[in-house]
């Protein structure tokens, strides 16, 4: 239950111009914060935001209406703003508005003995806060030699050190690379553990939805709607209103649950890891066959079904592999081919008088065979369209077999996403940390398209926040992909396929000499650029994975 003690900051009716009546930057503005709360402050640029922090803080002082701080009305004299200030700090959107001092020690002791407080005192708050937030390497350091990053953490220790209630970040991660918005992202974690209220503007709408206990929309100067974050941006009208789009995590949980794939009744899930365990938690029967007993002895066979390619050369080390691969782990088993593309099977037909069974054919040439018990394994990297087909095709043939079972694809669980992302970084282990691997995978309308992001999302929860997956179909797209790169500055973009096969994607829309291929758009940007061509299938971690998914399916 809300007290009156528990609100620390409130703003009642208030107004601001910066051209006196002509427009209004605060237009009746009120709201109320609560003590130890994290405040995302969103909207359009203009709505108000930065206007509100400068009131907050005594910079600029309301042409109407009353700011209150402990309930008492702020005093705008000398006395006043200096008490104000002690316990109120703000860090700005470009940190050079915020840093005077010669040298990074002077910059943080300036405020705390501004306060009154003995040099020694002063000198444990600074030495703690420089540990705290890692500036020991950079302490004696001009204010104006620093890093973007660096300077972004001297404008917060400057804050800390005085020991605020309130602290206003302006855009706090703006113009970072990953690398030092995932450590101011993680001092501010540090900061809402020791009870101080955080209030920060920000256009992340993904990371608002995690973070933040209370959303406030700004709109035309005041507060369009404010609440959790589940009900802020469960408002389409009011995110349309302020410019702001849906949180990725919460556009694909919805999309699962309207095609009925989730459950609507599941708590909405936080961040994209729940949302891929709520997908690796859906059961399904991997197991059937016809109810009639048709066979006095068993007869086993494997159906490796994938979707093909018309490049002999990546055929042979990746598809081909795989089934090796199988047939070494199930010697005693029958193995068949089948692959879903019928444009690929008639072009190798065509060309080179080869065919490939469809999978219907498959099925006709094992019961053919005498086949008792078949185990089905895709290659596929989701469980999408193409798997859908497979299996509906597979299963039309279940009234003639004693069993059909189904191993999965090879993104199935979490566990899975793990492995791949090991499987990964086994194959490229000269990756530096500065330069940027970029996986292109195929991409699909069909729901499970959600695993790409979920493991774009994985490989830097892990620590592998160099190593970014997209895809050419669908999200994320070449223009997500190219925005994070750019954020994280690499000095060499390598592109490799996230697919079974090297096949026409890779030589053509990754590595090609056209102007739309992923190669040309990273050069065009002023990356040097290099293409390893190297299919899914070649990595000996991925086949090992389809393995055991096939040993999986076998033993149900």
């Amino acid at each position: 239950m809300r007290t009156n003690d528990d609100i620390i900051l409130k703003a009642e009716d208030l107004y601001f111009s910066y051209d006196g009546e002509a427009s209004h930057s605060l237009n009746g503005l009120s709201l109320e914060i609560r003590r130890g709360q994290k405040i995302a402050f969103m909207g359009a640029n203009g709505s108000g935001k930065s206007t509100f922090f400068l009131c907050c803080t005594g910079i600029h002082k309301p042409q109407s209406g009353t700011l209150y701080f402990h309930g008492k009305e702020i005093s705008y004299t000398k006395k006043g703003l200096l008490d104000l200030r002690s316990r109120v700090g703000i860090v700005f959107q470009d940190p050079d508005r915020q840093l005077f001092s010669a040298s990074v020690y002077q910059e943080i002791s300036f405020g705390i003995l501004n306060l009154g407080v003995s040099e020694d005192e002063a000198r444990r708050e600074v030495e703690h806060v420089i540990e705290t937030l890692e500036i020991t390497p950079f302490r004696h350091k001009p204010t104006h030699a620093l890093s973007g990053g660096q300077k972004k953490q001297v404008s917060i220790a400057d804050i800390l050190v005085m020991h605020p209630e309130i602290i206003i970040l302006d855009e706090p991660a703006a113009a970072l690379d990953p690398k030092h918005t995932a450590m101011v992202n993680q001092i501010v974690d540090q900061m809402t553990e020791n009870g101080i209220t955080v209030l920060m503007a920000t256009h992340d709408v993904n990371y608002a939805y995690q973070w933040a206990d209370e959303v406030m929309l700004f709109h035309e100067g005041k507060v369009l709607m404010h609440g959790t974050p589940s009900q802020v941006f469960g408002n389409q009208a009011a995110l349309h209103a302020t410019n702001l789009e849906k949180p990725a995590v919460l556009e694909l949980f919805e999309s699962l649950c309207k095609k009925g794939i989730l459950k609507a009744s599941l708590p909405l899930p936080k961040d994209l890891h729940t949302l891929e365990s709520y997908i690796a938690d859906i059961k399904t029967n991997p197991h059937y066959g016809g109810k009639k007993t048709l066979f006095t002895e068993t007869k086993k066979a494997i159906l490796a079904v994938s979707f093909g390619t018309s490049h002999n050369d990546t055929r042979e080390v990746t598809i081909d592999a795989i089934e090796r691969d199988m047939q070494n782990a199930f010697p005693d088993y029958k193995l068949y081919r089948a692959w879903t593309s019928k444009m690929i099977i008639k072009k190798l037909k065509s060309r080179d008088n080869i065919h490939v069974h469809t999978v219907k054919e498959a099925m006709e040439q094992i019961l053919a065979d005498g086949i008792t018990d078949v185990v089905v394994q895709p290659t596929h990297v989701i469980n999408g369209i193409e798997n859908d087909l497979m299996k509906e095709d597979v299963l039309s043939f279940r009234e003639n077999f004693h069993s059909i079972s189904f191993g999965a694809p090879l993104l199935t669980s979490e566990q899975d996403s793990l492995q791949v992302i090991q499987a990964v970084v086994e194959e490229f282990p000269d990756l530096k940390q500065e330069e940027a691997l970029v996986l292109m995978g195929h991409g699909t309308t069909h729901y499970a398209n959600s695993i790409y992001a979920a493991l774009d999302y994985t490989f830097k929860d892990k620590g592998h926040k160099n190593i970014f997956l997209g895809t050419v179909e669908a999200y994320p797209s070449m223009e997500t992909l190219m925005k994070m790169v750019k954020d994280y500055h690499p000095s060499k973009v390598i592109l490799a396929p996230f697919m079974i096969v090297a096949g026409d994607h890779a030589k053509n829309d990754m590595a090609g000499d056209d102007p739309d291929s992923w190669y040309s758009q990273f050069a065009a940007a002023g990356f040097e650029v290099e293409a390893a061509l190297k299919g899914l299938g070649e990595y000996p971690g991925i086949r090992r994975l389809l393995v055991e998914h096939l040993k999986a399916a076998d033993s149900e």
